[in-house]
């Protein structure tokens, strides 16, 4: 069997690039699988792309092959049809667009809120081609599927349950996401601002707020800007942490924030699954998230964690977890049995079932 792979922004390793390299490492036992590199992507490099998506999402995908390909933008219509038709099955992350492919299973995967060029009469016909849609959450699905008319099922992300695991807590509020200065979607400053005033109200002493997420030479400025903010309060920052440091916080900290979304309207401004959330929750950390998007498929509020509309209810319920010991505890264990939902394994059973 052979199969073939596309992600355009691979490295961005963000969630649809894990989502997409845990594909790769399931179907590798099944036979050859290519991951094809666009023009963008072949100039930073195969062994580059491979072996940084490999330690960033701990994947083991040395029998995976990072190869270039007549794919993506400026590609030949006619090179990419007959490249594509000698796969089994072609996986495609679109970032809306779609094209005509050859394979001889197609399979798409939308990981956020898309209108995407289905709703025209030439981009209808380019969906016909294709056989499956596969969204990362109940939340993508309904605010996309009705721009792709195709049948579609619902694949969470991947949790490493296994892996990641309570440890020795202590006082910690984490935080992870992208330090993405030009969109700011995490809301970074929003929970610096809060936190700096429940500390200077004497609400946290002795508690620390820990921020980490993957930054780019450009995203520099605004972690910089976020330093300052900060003003030297028990605030850390961790940008491009690596992965076994990234579990070793999950499994201290006590408290997991999470605000992408807050103000917003517009679906693709929102947590469409929010995996950093599910992993937190492996790892013992109560999760106190805001209300919208995909968290709400992931946290049962009051019981494994909380979802907060107001700011003031983001305090409300950081306040009672660091107050209430016994509260924090038992909210603790359900929050690490409802991670589990989201193992490896189902994810793996449920790709292998959909795709073959």
């Amino acid at each position: 069997m052979k199969i073939a792979i596309y992600s355009p922004y691979l490295d961005t390793f963000g969630g649809g690039e894990r989502y997409m390299m845990t594909i790769a490492e399931v179907l590798c036992s099944l036979g050859r699988v290519d991951v094809l590199l666009d023009k963008h992507l072949a100039d930073l490099g195969g062994d580059y792309l491979k072996r940084e998506l490999s330690k960033r999402f701990n994947l083991n995908i040395v029998k995976v092959n990072f190869i270039n390909g007549p794919i993506g933008k400026g590609s030949s219509f006619l090179q990419r049809f007959s490249f594509l038709k000698k796969y089994d099955i072609l996986f495609y992350l679109t970032d809306g667009s779609i094209f005509i492919p050859s394979a001889k299973r197609n399979i798409m995967h939308i990981q956020t809120p898309l209108a995407g060029q289905a709703n025209a009469l030439w981009g209808k016909l380019k969906l016909k081609q294709w056989d499956l849609i596969i969204y990362n959450s109940e939340f993508t699905k309904k605010n996309s599927e009705k721009f792709w008319p195709l049948y579609s099922q619902v694949i969470y992300p991947p949790v490493d349950v296994d892996k990641i695991k309570p440890l020795n807590k202590k006082n910690y509020i984490l935080s992870v996401g992208r330090f993405f200065g030009y969109l700011k979607d995490k809301k970074h400053a929003l929970l610096i601002e809060t936190f700096k005033k429940m500390f200077a109200d004497r609400l946290l002493t002795g508690w620390s707020l820990h921020l980490v997420g993957s930054a780019s030479e450009g995203d520099k400025p605004y972690v910089e800007q976020l330093r300052k903010l900060a003003n030297n309060l028990p605030i850390f920052f961790h940008p491009n942490l690596e992965y076994d440091d990234l579990i070793r916080f999950y499994g201290e900290s006590k408290i997991y924030w999470h605000a992408s979304g807050y103000g917003e309207g517009d679906p693709t401004k929102m947590e469409h699954f929010g995996i950093s959330t599910a992993e937190a929750m492996a790892g013992g950390c109560v999760p106190v998230v805001l209300g919208k998007g995909g968290q709400i498929e992931i946290v049962e509020h009051t019981r494994s964690g909380f979802l907060w509309e107001t700011v003031e209810q983001l305090k409300k319920y950081t306040l009672m977890l660091s107050e209430k010991k016994e509260k924090w505890q038992e909210m603790s264990r359900r929050a690490r049995a409802r991670s589990r939902i989201f193992n490896e394994e189902k994810f793996t059973q449920e790709i292998l079932h959909n795709l073959l």
